[in-house]
């Protein structure tokens, strides 16, 4: 399949490797800009772990001149990526809940403790969910530091646009509803919406589709968990049904 990836940069180009290894061809065009906020100051307390949702936060976090705690902190994050940059920067105690919230919640309960002092929340200016607040209700002192931002772009990469136009992309796949809603304003820039039947959205997850089916004639499909692993089931399940109904017509 012939598949539109709108995930910023640099997640792009790993979300585009795995597809190839599967045989898909991958067209990159990032619906969102990830920028560090400048002169961000984490305060000097005895964290008792650290939080992340996000491997941008973690990202922008290796970028920061110091940091006020030691590399064996407990670091908690919700997905195996963001656990994965953890470490690559320099988190030795990194630990992923799979994915998925409720299960960071849960892992947040029983790994850590409302008395064992403050959590540092990595986070960008947008969140999906309130994952401060459901810690302050269990009874976690949490302080949220915001690290990045993201932008939306305005325009389709070239060739993204190209394919579009062409009718020759089989799918996209959208990690987040800001990025759907990036992705809806370049089509109607472009004149291409809505999308054709053909074209079937990968959602990460149903807030992400509902923002998908303003402007999608064909297929959305949701993941059955939120994550790429999930997400790239659907695609070959799609791929496989698309072949089969080919050779039927042959």
């Amino acid at each position: 399949m012939r598949l539109i990836v709108t995930r910023p940069e640099p997640d792009d180009m790993r979300t585009a490797r795995a597809l190839m290894r599967l045989g898909h061809e991958a067209i990159l065009s990032p619906m969102l800009e990830i920028v560090p906020i400048a002169g961000v100051r984490l305060a000097n307390r005895d964290w008792q772990a650290v939080l992340a949702t996000s491997a941008n936060a973690v990202r922008a976090l290796a970028k920061m001149p110091a940091r006020p705690f030691p590399a064996n902190i407990p670091l908690l994050a919700v997905g195996d990526q963001t656990a994965l940059e953890a470490r690559r920067a320099g988190f030795v105690a990194a630990r992923s809940a799979g994915g998925a919230m409720d299960e960071f919640l849960a892992l947040a309960q029983a790994e850590l403790s409302p008395d064992g002092g403050p959590l540092l929340y990595l986070a960008g200016e947008t969140q999906a969910g309130d994952l401060a607040g459901e810690l302050t209700a269990r009874g976690f002192e949490v302080e949220t530091a915001i690290l990045y931002k993201s932008e939306p772009r305005e325009k389709f990469a070239g060739v993204a646009e190209d394919a579009l136009r062409a009718a020759a992309v089989d799918g996209v796949l959208f990690y987040s509803r800001r990025s759907v809603e990036a992705f809806e304003r370049a089509l109607r820039r472009a004149r291409l919406s809505p999308l054709g039947e053909r074209v079937v959205c990968f959602c990460l997850s149903e807030t992400v589709a509902e923002a998908a089916r303003v402007f999608a004639h064909g297929a959305v499909l949701v993941s059955e968990t939120p994550d790429q692993i999930s997400l790239f089931v659907l695609i070959e399940q799609q791929a496989r049904s698309r072949a089969t109904n080919g050779a039927a017509r042959m």
